[in-house]
């Protein structure tokens, strides 16, 4: 972790000329250990509030959010994804949906991202190199102002030693 998957994700989640092309947004984390569950009542909390859907089986939920969705333009976010089982237990309630509705799915892992591709190819990150490190580094220590010259070198050392991790800067 820490090469800004969420932080991307996000950023294109939150951002108002995104946001204004869909009818519901919803966001979920999943964990190493995740409940279906869990992940289906933070999806439905978000795309139609809380709701009296505590008590339902977990395929009542799955089906409830599946025939939700059908009829909304939607945006869906699920972050840190670790195997193709959270996918499969997600995929088929965002599946017949035919309005440009959206999945970002975040993962540290190539297989899950490729497993779960629909219509492109995962979007790899790279590493920043150590210039783009060192550019980073400065705008969050400096804040725009020029970095005075005896700092420059234990900057430039510092940002190298992240070793290309922008969250880590």
């Amino acid at each position: 972790g820490g090469i800004g998957k969420t932080t991307l994700a996000k950023k294109i989640y939150n951002d108002p000329a995104v946001g204004s092309h869909f009818d519901v947004r919803a966001m979920c984390y999943v964990t190493q250990v995740y409940s279906r569950r869990e992940l289906l009542l933070d999806i439905l909390k978000d795309v139609h509030g809380p709701a009296e859907c505590t008590k339902k089986e977990d395929g009542e939920l799955a089906n409830e959010l599946r025939r939700y969705l059908l009829t909304k333009r939607f945006l869906i976010l699920i972050d840190d994804v670790w195997d193709t089982a959270a996918w499969d237990d997600l995929r088929l309630c965002f599946q017949g949906s035919q309005n440009r509705s959206r999945v970002i799915l975040t993962t540290r892992l190539y297989e899950v991202a490729d497993y779960a591709k629909c219509k492109s190819d995962p979007h790899h990150l790279r590493l920043f190199t150590d210039d783009e490190s060192w550019m980073l580094l400065k705008e969050e220590v400096f804040r725009g102002e020029i970095c005075p010259p005896e700092l420059g070198e234990v900057g430039l050392r510092i940002a190298k030693s992240c070793g290309g991790l922008p969250l880590a800067l």
